[in-house]
C-alpha cells in the first residue's frame, strides 16, 4: 500500500516524460487497472469483490480514493493511492474545485500508468475522463445514478448537465470510454438525451449482492409493523415525504413504525440539517439510528424495506440488501427503484413526492402479511437471478478483458 504525508497525498513525483507527453508506458507483464473513486469507505463496501476478481483475472490493480483509515485495506492484493478530493456543498463550489482535483488525478494517472481507468460515480468520471486526455488509457465511466447534479433544476445545474454530457461523449471518442449505467432509465438517458452512441453504453446493474452474507430471515412476529429506510439523510431520498406519510397514518390510527438508518452528508447540497432531524426524532412513531457498520440486524428487525427517493438513483443497494434477506420492498416509481421493485411481485411502487400515496401503500403492507411473505420470497429470488455478486463481477471483468484484447489486437 502507498501512503504518505497528507500534503502530498502520498504521491511520488510524476515521471516528467510521461506527464509532459501525455503518454504512459506499462512495463509490467500484467495489464494495469486503476479504480478512481471518491471515498475509500464506499469502495470497501461496494467494490472490494470486484477488485479481488480483477486481481484474480490477472490485472495489476490500484485504487485511488480519499483514505480516512490507512488500515482499511491492510492485506489487500492491490495498491492504494490516497487522493484528497475536495468536498463541496454546492454545484458552484464543486466547479471551483475542479481544477485542483484535475491536477491531483493527473498525478495519479502519471504514477499508476494504467491501461484501463475505471472511474466510479459521476465526479471521478468527469475529472478522470479529462485527466486521461492525451493518454492511450482506456476508460470505463460507471455512473451509479446521476445524483443531485442531474436532479437539480436550476439554470446552473442544467448548464453543468450539458457540460457533463460533452465530456462523457468526448471520452468515448478519445479513449474509447464505455459508460456503465445501473438501470435502464439512465441508459436510455445517456443515449437519447446526452447523445452517447449506444455502442459505448453498457448496462451492469449495480455492485452485486452476496446472497450468502445477506441471507433470508423470517419475519418478526407481532406489531406494529416496522418500515426501514437505509439511506444518506438527503432531501432527495424522500425522508421528509416518509415522515409526512407516517404522520398521516397516525391520524388514521394505522399502527406502523418508521426506522431510518443513515447520516447527513454535509458535502451534498441535498443534505438534511441536524436541527430538522432532531425535530423528527421527537415523533413517537419515528426512530433515527444513525450510520450502521452492518445493516443486517436492522433489516432482520424490520418487516419492509422502503426507499421513497425523489430521483437521481442508480440501483439502490439498500433495496437489494433488503430483497436478499427476504423483505418486501416499498419504493417510489423512479429509475433504479424499478429494476428491483416489481409492483405486486416484489413489493409496491408509488408516485414520488406524494405522502398520501405512500401512506396508502404502507397501510396496505401493514395489513396484508400474506402479501409481504409472497413479495419477500420473490424479491430474494430476483436478487439470486439478476443481481448476484458473481454475475456483476463477471460482467465487469469481461469489460476489462475486452479492452485489453482490443489493445493487443491492434
Amino acid at each position: 500500500m502507498i501512503f504518505g504525508a497528507s500534503g502530498s497525498q502520498g504521491l511520488a513525483s510524476p515521471d516528467r516524460h510521461h506527464f509532459k507527453s501525455g503518454m504512459t508506458v506499462n512495463t509490467s507483464p500484467k495489464p494495469r487497472l486503476l479504480f478512481l473513486v471518491t471515498e475509500s469507505s464506499y469502495f470497501a463496501s461496494h467494490k472490494m469483490e470486484l477488485a479481488a476478481a480483477a486481481v484474480e483475472a490477472g490485472f495489476e490493480v490500484t485504487v485511488a480514493a480519499r483514505c480516512n483509515d490507512p488500515n482499511m485495506f491492510a492485506g489487500a492484493a492491490f495498491k492504494v493511492i490516497p487522493l484528497a478530493w475536495k468536498r463541496t456543498g454546492s454545484i458552484l463550489a464543486a466547479m471551483g474545485a475542479l481544477f485542483a482535483d484535475f491536477l491531483r488525478v493527473r498525478k495519479v494517472i502519471a504514477q499508476a500508468k494504467p491501461d484501463v481507468v475505471h472511474n466510479i460515480s459521476l465526479k471521478p468520471a468527469i475529472i478522470g475522463s479529462i485527466a486521461v486526455l492525451g493518454h492511450k488509457t482506456k476508460v470505463i465511466n460507471s455512473i451509479n445514478g446521476f445524483g443531485y447534479v442531474f436532479f437539480a433544476q436550476s439554470a446552473l445545474a442544467k448548464a453543468v448537465q450539458v457540460g457533463c454530457g460533452m465530456i462523457l461523449r468526448l471520452a468515448t471518442k478519445q479513449n474509447a470510454a464505455r459508460i456503465v449505467l445501473q438501470n435502464r432509465d439512465d441508459a436510455s438517458y445517456a443515449r437519447e438525451s446526452m447523445g452517447i452512441d449506444g455502442e459505448y453504453v453498457r448496462l451492469i446493474r449495480g455492485s452485486g449482492i452476496d446472497a450468502q452474507h445477506f441471507n433470508p430471515q423470517p419475519e418478526l412476529k407481532g406489531s406494529p409493523i416496522r418500515f426501514l429506510i437505509l439511506a444518506r439523510l438527503l432531501n432527495m431520498k424522500g425522508i421528509a415525504v416518509a415522515i409526512a406519510a407516517f404522520d398521516l397514518l397516525r391520524e388514521r390510527d394505522v399502527e406502523a413504525e418508521l426506522v431510518i438508518c443513515g447520516s447527513p452528508d454535509p458535502g451534498n447540497p441535498s443534505s438534511i440539517s441536524e436541527s430538522l432531524i432532531e425535530g423528527w426524532s421527537s415523533k413517537p412513531h419515528v426512530t433515527f439510528k444513525g450510520q450502521l457498520d452492518d445493516v443486517r440486524p436492522a433489516i432482520e428487525s424490520c418487516h419492509v424495506v422502503m426507499l421513497p427517493a425523489l430521483g437521481g438513483e442508480g440501483l439502490p443497494r439498500a433495496l437489494l440488501e433488503g430483497a436478499a434477506m427476504g423483505r418486501p420492498l416499498l419504493a417510489t416509481d423512479i429509475g433504479g427503484n424499478r429494476e428491483i421493485v416489481v409492483p405486486w411481485e416484489t413489493g409496491m411502487l408509488v408516485k414520488p413526492d406524494d405522502p398520501d400515496a405512500l401512506a396508502g401503500a404502507i397501510a396496505h403492507m401493514a395489513k396484508h402479511p400474506d402479501d409481504r411473505a409472497r413479495w419477500g420470497k420473490a424479491a430474494r429470488e430476483k436478487v439470486l437471478g439478476e443481481f448476484s455478486s458473481e454475475l456483476i463481477r463477471t460482467q465487469h471483468v469481461a469489460l476489462y478483458r475486452e479492452f485489453i484484447a482490443n489493445s493487443e489486437g491492434r
